[in-house]
């Protein structure tokens, strides 16, 4: 990976996304290394944002290649589809929940 540092020091970008101008995440092959400065700005967010979303598990654990955190396209994907399940039939539970409730 290619990162080139911005002269503060920190990540401008990565050969994952940068090669055609920052492609939009779901053109990514699911093999695609993601860094951390690039799903940053993917998301719109600070890298510190990102290590939070791990944090929280809203975001999937990072690996680390040669020392600095990635993912692939895939495991993002994969994690934020089971997310959208899991709310999904979170909702579908509170809305039965709340019908029964109505009709008592």
């Amino acid at each position: 990976m290619n990162d080139a540092t911005h002269p503060n020091g920190r990540e401008t970008g990565s050969d994952a996304a940068s090669s055609l101008g920052y492609p939009r995440f779901e053109k990514l092959e699911d093999g695609a290394l993601v860094t951390e400065s690039a799903l940053a700005e993917v998301f719109g967010k600070h890298p510190v944002s990102i290590r939070r979303a791990v944090e929280r598990g809203e975001l999937p654990p990072p690996v680390r290649l040669m020392g600095k955190p990635v993912w692939t396209a895939g495991a993002i994907r994969r994690h934020l589809d089971l997310r959208l399940k899991e709310a999904a039939k979170e909702a579908e539970f509170l809305d039965r929940a709340a019908q029964e409730h109505l009709n008592r």
